[in-house]
């Protein structure tokens, strides 16, 4: 496809060169013609003679009917139609507001060059100039050079230079076929008129080659990006159907058309999307089924504890049933953190962003909270009215901080302080506390589900191991991030969330 365009283009190019080419030999000649007959209107039938051709003067009204050709005989250049299947040449040149010179060629001979060259020395004579005067005010209406040489660095024959000597036009071309020229002795001087030298028309030229060497690099560069943006394209909506699917768009799936990489590609994501969505619906029904058949078991035996205790007067009894009561009511806080891990982790909740003060929500947390008696936890951020609101998912980041206060206090030594910062773009909740810290080297394991840095949690130190990995999760699907550190002011962990304040899709 290429190399069709570029062929066309080289024929449309050399098309537009060829006129030219053909403009610039005939004008200088058709200009004489029309300075000699406004001169002298009767040298029409010696001007025919001479250039073997038939000439007439047209009134303007004789112009072609087409507007274009009309604008350019009005500019003054000149316009050439070939007649009789291409064996006589029309020309048409402007010689003045009113009147069109109509020069007809059958034939294309030395005789036009000849003529020419007469008509240029005619009128240098005329003028009275100095013939380089006259060849700089003449050379303008020439598509070809004019200049003086010397007779003697001509180089020519005894033949010519005796033809020369007698008045006679020389006209020359080169050996090899690529220039030509006419030469005119000058009067009375050892010195000529040259006409030329003329270059053949060269269709391969540097030029058009220039031109198409860049329209095929224009044309196969446009090939190449309408192929690379059609994949760039179709690579982007497989980007956004992915990004939907890590933001739990289960049902994302990538349209396909045709067999190439890109299609497959595709297809081996839609295969993966629909064999991870089958899983976490199985996983999901799983998690469900299994929390549903936990609680009603749970349910009987609490309502069968509390029958017992009614009618149960022992105090051991009664001691083994409370204790008994504390366990139950730990499963059932057990199974809510399996089933909001579980939602958080497993394909991620559709969550409901709302504009909301988070300085609000931290300080209603620090309200909220039931530390040990020995732990107190208080307030240190931002003043809520003079906080900025969020994008956020209020209840959400009320679980990730209420979390988060009660891993503080049941650390703490005696104080655990909450901290708020809403910025232009993001927002920072810190929790810390007094207690002992978390080693550096255990600092990326502490938010791993079920994970236990030491075995002291018993039913006093309390902790399931899924609190901070709710934390975390909750704070991936707000855009952020979850870390641990090392409080400066308290000693003991820090806790921080840092999250957009805007929510993208």
């Amino acid at each position: 496809m290429v190399g069709v365009i570029s062929i066309a283009a080289l024929q449309l190019v050399n098309f537009v060169r060829t006129a030219q080419f053909n403009e610039d030999m005939v004008n200088g000649s058709l200009w004489l013609m029309s300075q000699r007959l406004q001169q002298d209107p009767g040298a029409l039938t010696e001007l025919a003679a001479r250039f073997d051709a038939q000439i007439t003067v047209l009134p303007e009204s004789g112009a072609p009917d087409d507007e274009y050709l009309r604008d350019r005989l009005r500019r003054g250049q000149v316009l050439i139609d070939t007649t009789n299947q291409g064996r006589t040449a029309r020309l048409l040149y402007p010689m003045n507001d009113a009147e069109l010179l109509e020069v007809q060629v059958n034939t294309v001979t030395e005789i036009q060059a000849q003529a020419t060259a007469y008509l240029l020395l005619e009128d240098w004579q005329r003028s009275g100039q100095p013939v380089e005067t006259f060849i700089r005010r003449v050379q303008p209406h020439f598509g070809y050079p004019l200049s003086v040489v010397g007779v003697e660095d001509l180089l020519l024959s005894d033949a010519d230079y005796a033809r020369m000597q007698y008045g006679d036009v020389l006209a020359r071309l080169s050996i090899e076929g690529r220039q030509a020229e006419a030469l005119a002795k000058l009067p009375g001087q050892p010195r000529a008129l040259r006409l030329g030298p003329i270059e053949a028309f060269n269709p391969y030229s540097w030029q058009a080659i220039t031109v198409i060497a860049v329209i095929g690099f224009m044309t196969l560069g446009l090939g190449v990006y309408w192929v690379v943006n059609s994949f760039q394209i179709r690579l982007r909506k497989l980007e956004q159907a992915t990004s939907r699917l890590a933001q739990g768009h289960l049902n994302a799936r990538v349209a396909i058309s045709g067999g190439d990489p890109v299609s497959r590609l595709g297809m081996a994501f839609n295969k993966m999307a629909e064999h991870i969505q089958r899983l976490i619906s199985i996983q999901r029904e799983m998690v469900r089924a299994v929390s549903h058949e936990l609680r009603t078991p749970v349910a009987r035996i609490r309502f069968g504890m509390q029958i017992i205790e009614d009618v149960a007067d022992d105090p051991f009894v009664s001691k083994q049933l409370s204790g008994m009561d504390s366990d139950i009511q730990e499963l059932d806080e057990l199974i809510d953190e399996i089933l909001t891990y579980a939602r958080l982790e497993e394909g991620g909740p559709l969550l409901d962003f709302q504009r909301a003060n988070v300085a609000d929500i931290a300080l209603q947390v620090v309200e909220e909270a039931r530390p040990p008696a020995h732990v107190s936890v208080s307030y240190a951020g931002d003043k809520t009215d003079d906080v900025v609101f969020a994008e956020v998912e209020p209840r959400y980041i009320h679980r990730a901080i209420q979390n988060l206060v009660g891993n503080a206090g049941r650390y703490a030594t005696s104080r655990v302080r909450v901290s708020c910062a809403v910025g232009a773009d993001t927002c920072r909740i810190d929790v810390e506390d007094d207690g002992p810290g978390i080693p550096e080297d255990e600092w990326d394991r502490v938010f791993t589900a079920f994970a236990r840095l030491d075995d002291s949690r018993t039913r006093s130190s309390g902790g399931y191991g899924l609190g901070l990995s709710i934390v975390r999760r909750i704070a991936y699907w707000h855009g952020g991030r979850a870390m641990v550190g090392r409080s400066d002011d308290l000693g003991g962990a820090r806790f921080t969330l840092i999250w957009p304040r805007r929510h993208h899709e």
